[in-house]
């Protein structure tokens, strides 16, 4: 009875090991007896990486280990040249888990995305105007505008324009004194 729980247990379980290590995209770039080479795009992170190699480092199984947040890859020695399919799959979960934890704590791609486009923007409008001007500035005079030529339409949203412009002017002054 306990034998069949568990069987039923693991193979509830290794559904979920194998789609988390398909979603992460796991592969094993290189295996041979006391060494393993895995690889994720999920892993291109520093945040990442250390994270890969503080975890790694305190299992005791684990000789050395080196994470690379360029390439992904998580290069671990083991002590041992063999290791049951069940260590290998602990492993992997491992990483996987561990990766999923640091999640909260990396500058998503999008946002990074954007920040370079508003860089690019804010750029390109200083060396049009000479440096007299930013897209923050535009922005600031583009609400200004809409706030108060938009009253007589819809004076609540206005005033909210205008209340925004406020606050990006008032934040600039607050970084300066």
């Amino acid at each position: 009875m306990i034998q069949n729980l568990i069987g039923l247990g693991a193979s509830l379980a290794a559904p979920e090991i194998m789609k988390r290590m398909k979603d992460q995209k796991v592969q094993v770039l290189h295996a041979m007896p006391g060494r393993v080479r895995l690889q994720s795009d999920h892993w291109k992170n520093e945040t990442t990486a250390a994270a890969l190699e503080e975890v790694f480092t305190e299992i005791p199984i684990v000789q050395h280990v080196e994470a690379s947040g360029i390439t992904g890859s998580l290069l671990i020695l083991f002590n041992s040249s063999t290791l049951t399919s069940e260590q290998f799959d602990a492993l992997i979960q491992l990483a996987v888990d561990t990766s999923t934890s640091t999640y909260p704590y990396i500058e998503s791609k999008m946002k990074s995305s954007f920040r370079k486009g508003m860089n690019s923007l804010n750029n390109a409008v200083k060396k049009q105007t000479g440096g007299k001007t930013d897209a923050e500035s535009l922005l600031v005079l583009w609400l200004l505008y809409k706030g108060t030529t938009g009253f007589g339409g819809n004076p609540a949203f206005a005033s909210s324009l205008l209340y925004w412009a406020y606050t990006l002017i008032q934040k600039d002054g607050d970084d300066k004194t």
